[in-house]
C-alpha cells in the first residue's frame, strides 16, 4: 500500500510541465473564508491575508541571535523587542515583547538566514495580548517551498475534530531586514485547547532529540511544555498502560483517551504523508493530559507533507503496531481511514491551494529569503497533484470496507455526519434519513423514544456490503429551551463605568448567554427628571456600550438590542432582559 514520495525539484518540474499552470487555472474565489472560530484571534489566522509583524530589537540582543550563540538545541532568554502588527492596514502597537528563534534540526536558522521566530507577548509585559494571544509563533517555511502545506494538513486535522492551530500568513521584519514571507501558526498550549473545550493540566512534547515512544522509562525524553517540571505521574501511568496488551490494553486505553480520535491522528498522518510526526518518526507531536487526566495526542511540524501517503500498515510507533495486533482496534482504525478520506475530499483542499497560493504569490515574489516564485510555483502544481493522486489512492483503499455516513438529513435538512443538529424548543420527534459512504452498504436506523429538552442520541448502525465490517454511529440531536433571563446592571452616578456588583452581574449574564442562539435583548433605563432626554439616551447608549463589548469578549453577539428609558427604576442601573434559547 505504500505510495512512494516523490522528492526533488526535477519531479516537481516535470509535474508542471504535464499538468500546465494548475496554479493559476482559476481566480481566486472571493467568497471562500478559512476563518474558524469566534474568538478576537480568529481574524487573525486568515490565510487568504498577509499580515506584517515588524520587530526592533538592541544591537547587542540581535547579534546575540547569532551561531553559536543560539542553535536548533538552544533557543536562548527572551530578547527585548519592540513590536508592531499591521492588518488590513491598521497597525497594533508598538508592544514591548519578548523574542527569539525558532526551528529544529532542518529548519532552524539563525538571524544570518531565514529565521523563524517565537513572541512571548507578555515576557515583559503581565497580561499583554494581541487579540487575546499570548504567545505567536512565526515558522519559516524552509522545508515546504509551496508554502501551503501546513495550512491544508491543520485544516484537515481540525476538519476531524481533532484540535490543531489555525494558520494565517505574515512578513516578518528585524532590526530593518525583510526575513519573507511566514506562518503564523497558532501556539498549541492551554489558549488553544480552551477553545476547543479541552483542558490542559500538563502538557508535554515529543520531538528530537530523543524521537520518545510511550514505552516505560521514557518520561525523561518528553519535553514539558506547561504543567509540572517534576511530578509526571499522569505521563507514567499512560507509559505503564501501554506495557499492556490485547484487551487489556484496549479497555485500560478507552478509559483514558478517545480511541476513535487517535486513530484518526495516525491515519491522517498516513494520508497527509506526515512522515515526520508520531507513527513514522515519533516526532513534532504533543500529549495533553486534562484536568480529569484523559489524555490527548496533538500534530505538530506538519511542513513536510503531501509528498505521497505513506504505507497505511507499516509504523515503529508503539501504539499503532499495538491496535493492529487487536481486531477491534484494528477495525477502528480501518473506519478513521474512510473518515479521514470523506471529510477530507469535502474539504476541497485542491481549491483551498490555488485560493491561497494566488493570494500569498506576490508576497513569495518579495521573500529575498524564499526558493524564488517559480520554484514555489512548480512545488504548488506538484501539491495540487499530489492532493488528487493521494485521494484517489485512499478512497481505492476503503472503498470495500467504508462504512461511514456521507450525510445525515434532519426534517430535510442535510447535516454532516457527527455534526450536532439544533432543534427548535419543544421538539418530541425528528424524520431522520441516512445516506451512506459506500453505496452498497446498509444503514439501520435505530428506534428512538421521544425527544427532551437538552441532548439526546439517534443511533444508525452500518453494515458494509460484505456483511464484515459494523459500525455505530451517533447522530446527536440537541432540543432548545427558551430561557429569559432579567439581569441589573449598575453603574456609577452619570457614568458608564460599572460598579463591582454590576460588573460581577455583567459576569453572570455572559456566563447564562454562553453558547445560546437567537439572543435578545431588551434593556431599560429610567430617566431622571433632572437629566434631558438627549443626555439620558447618550448615558443609556455608552452603558449598552459597555455591556456588548463584554459580551462580545466571550463571543456573545446580540441578534437584537433595544433600548427604552422608563419613568421607574434608577438612573445608574440598565434593567436587563435577555431570551434566547440554549
Amino acid at each position: 500500500m505504500l505510495v512512494k514520495r516523490k522528492s526533488g525539484l526535477v519531479a516537481v518540474l516535470i509535474v508542471a510541465a504535464l499538468t500546465g499552470s494548475l496554479l493559476n487555472s482559476s481566480p481566486a474565489n472571493a467568497a471562500t473564508s478559512y476563518i474558524e472560530g469566534t474568538d478576537a484571534a480568529a481574524v487573525m489566522f486568515n490565510p487568504l491575508m498577509v499580515n506584517d509583524f515588524s520587530m526592533q530589537m538592541s544591537q547587542e540582543d540581535f547579534d546575540s541571535l547569532r551561531y553559536p550563540n543560539v542553535n536548533w538545541e538552544y533557543e536562548g532568554d527572551w530578547r527585548e523587542t519592540q513590536m508592531s502588527f499591521t492588518m488590513a492596514g491598521k497597525i497594533y502597537g508598538p508592544y514591548v515583547v519578548g523574542v527569539h528563534l525558532k526551528g529544529a534540526w532542518g529548519s532552524w536558522r539563525d538571524v544570518t538566514g531565514k529565521a523563524a521566530f517565537k513572541i512571548k507577548m507578555d515576557a515583559y509585559v503581565p497580561g499583554q495580548t494581541l487579540f487575546g494571544v499570548s504567545r505567536i509563533t512565526l515558522n519559516n517555511m524552509v522545508q515546504d517551498p509551496s508554502y501551503i502545506h501546513e495550512s491544508l494538513t491543520y485544516r484537515l486535522f481540525r476538519a476531524l475534530g481533532i484540535p490543531s492551530p489555525r494558520t494565517g500568513y505574515a512578513n516578518v521584519s528585524l532590526n530593518g531586514i525583510n526575513y519573507g514571507l511566514h506562518l503564523n501558526v497558532e501556539t498549541p498550549n492551554k489558549q488553544m485547547l480552551k477553545r476547543w473545550g479541552v483542558s490542559s493540566k500538563h502538557l508535554y512534547k515529543g520531538a528530537v532529540p530523543y524521537f520518545p515512544d510511550f514505552y516505560s522509562g521514557s518520561e525523561w525524553m518528553f519535553a514539558i511544555e506547561s504543567g509540572s517540571e517534576t511530578n509526571t505521574a499522569d505521563l507514567t501511568n499512560f507509559l505503564a498502560i501501554n506495557e499492556l496488551e490485547g484487551d487489556t490494553w484496549w479497555n485500560e486505553m478507552s478509559k483514558i483517551t478517545d480511541m476513535e480520535m487517535l486513530t484518526l491522528g495516525w491515519a491522517t498522518e498516513y494520508f497527509t504523508g506526515h512522515w515526520d510526526g508520531y507513527v513514522l518518526n515519533r516526532n513534532n507531536y504533543f500529549v495533553n493530559f486534562d484536568d480529569n487526566g484523559k489524555v490527548l495526542l496533538l500534530p505538530w511540524g506538519v511542513d513536510q507533507t503531501w509528498g505521497g501517503s505513506l504505507d497505511y500498515g507499516s509504523s515503529p510507533a508503539l501504539m499503532t503496531n499495538k491496535c493492529w495486533a487487536y481486531e477491534r482496534c484494528l477495525e477502528t482504525y480501518r473506519q478513521s481511514m474512510a473518515k479521514v478520506a470523506r471529510i477530507s475530499k469535502g474539504l476541497d483542499l485542491p481549491g483551498m491551494s490555488r485560493n491561497i497560493s494566488i493570494v500569498i504569490k506576490p508576497h513569495i515574489a518579495s521573500d529575498a529569503f524564499g526558493p524564488g516564485i517559480h520554484t514555489a510555483e512548480a512545488n504548488q502544481n506538484y501539491l495540487l497533484w499530489r492532493l488528487r493522486e493521494q485521494q484517489t489512492v485512499l478512497n481505492s483503499i476503503v472503498k470495500p470496507y467504508d462504512t461511514t455516513l456521507a450525510s445525515v438529513r434532519v426534517n430535510g435538512i442535510s447535516y454532516n455526519p457527527g455534526q450536532q443538529v439544533y432543534l427548535a424548543p419543544g421538539t418530541k420527534t425528528v424524520s431522520l434519513s441516512v445516506t451512506t459512504s459506500q453505496a452498497s452498504a446498509k444503514a439501520a436506523i435505530q428506534p428512538m423514544g421521544t425527544l427532551r429538552h437538552g441532548i439526546n442520541s439517534a443511533w444508525v448502525v452500518v453494515t458494509s456490503a460484505d456483511k464484515q465490517h459494523i459500525n455505530s454511529h451517533k447522530i446527536p440531536l440537541y432540543v432548545y429551551t427558551e430561557q429569559v433571563k432579567k439581569s441589573t446592571i449598575s453603574f456609577n452616578a452619570n457614568s458608564a463605568v460599572p460598579t463591582f456588583s454590576g460588573l460581577s452581574n455583567t459576569g453572570v449574564l455572559g456566563t447564562d448567554a454562553l453558547g445560546s442562539i437567537n439572543l435578545t435583548l431588551d434593556v431599560k433605563m429610567l430617566k431622571s427628571k433632572t437629566v434631558t432626554t438627549a443626555k439620558a439616551n447618550a448615558l443609556m447608549a455608552n452603558r449598552v456600550k459597555y455591556l456588548l463589548a463584554s459580551l462580545s469578549s466571550r463571543g456573545i453577539k446580540p441578534t437584537k438590542v433595544t433600548q427604552t428609558l422608563v419613568s421607574t427604576g434608577s438612573a445608574n442601573n440598565l434593567t436587563v432582559s435577555a431570551t434566547y434559547m440554549n
